[in-house]
């Protein structure tokens, strides 16, 4: 009886070493260590349903565009300091923070081009003594929590706007344009929005003197304040500071 006692230990002690052996084999083959987590498709994670044999590739991420998670000003602050373009235009151009991002909407645009069709996160960007040297200008998918750098513009220490954050015409600044230009209260539950537009193709120069339009608007990084007016109308204001109505805008025709 002991001798059989003793051969059933040696077996159990032989088929323990083995799994044991298999295991270590098994995170060494996952190429996992401590802390770091387990590749998609390896040896200790569930497979999916791409990537593996006789199955489609996995789509690859667009480096070109940043998650924004909840979307809110502080979360596209967060995310703008990790897309590539601001990193290589911060070390091109010097400037060491931002101000807080504005959200432009695009308004009545129908084109099938994203610049167009989806609203804009626009940001003034500072030196490190201050002063506003760049705005930047990104297209924002809402759909998706994302976003992509669109343009950058350069501001000189002689350009008035170095001084200023953006928007550069005021939400309360447009607000008392509307009550002194129109005798007008902005509705009641709204508040005013920064947009842009596809602006008409006649209009191919803002200064152009037969096609004349100083009011803004023809981009995100040059936007109009849309208010509802407490007569139920919509009025628009930009860097002309005129409150202007709908019937002004030279936005493009055509749409559907």
């Amino acid at each position: 009886m002991l001798g059989i006692g003793l051969a059933v230990m040696v077996v159990l002690g032989i088929v323990l070493i083995t799994i044991i052996g298999h295991g270590n084999s098994t995170v060494d083959a996952s190429g996992t260590t401590t802390g770091v987590a387990p590749a998609y498709g390896s040896l200790n994670h569930p497979k999916g349903t791409c990537g593996n044999a006789s199955q489609a590739p996995c789509p690859v991420s667009d480096p070109a565009w940043v998650s924004v998670g909840a979307g809110s000003p502080a979360a596209v602050a967060s995310a703008i300091t990790t897309n590539q373009e601001f990193i290589a235009l911060a070390s091109q151009y010097g400037f060491t923070s931002l101000d807080i991002p504005a959200l432009v909407h695009a308004y009545r645009a129908h084109t099938g081009v994203d610049y167009y069709d989806d609203d804009h996160w626009v940001v003034s960007v500072r030196n490190n003594t201050g002063m506003r040297c760049g705005l930047f200008d990104f297209v924002f998918d809402r759909a998706h929590s994302r976003m992509r750098f669109s343009s950058y513009g350069v501001l000189t220490a002689q350009d008035p706007h170095a001084l200023q954050a953006f928007p550069y015409v005021s939400s309360s600044a447009a607000l008392s344009r509307l009550q002194t230009q129109r005798k007008l209260k902005v509705l009641a539950s709204t508040r005013p929005e920064l947009i842009f537009f596809p602006i008409d193709p006649s209009f191919p120069y803002l200064t152009s003197p037969v096609h004349k339009w100083a009011g803004g608007g023809n981009s995100a990084m040059n936007p109009m304040w849309h208010m509802s007016g407490s007569d139920r109308h919509d009025y628009f204001l930009g860097a002309d500071l005129y409150v202007h109505g709908q019937q002004d805008l030279p936005i493009t025709t055509g749409q559907p």
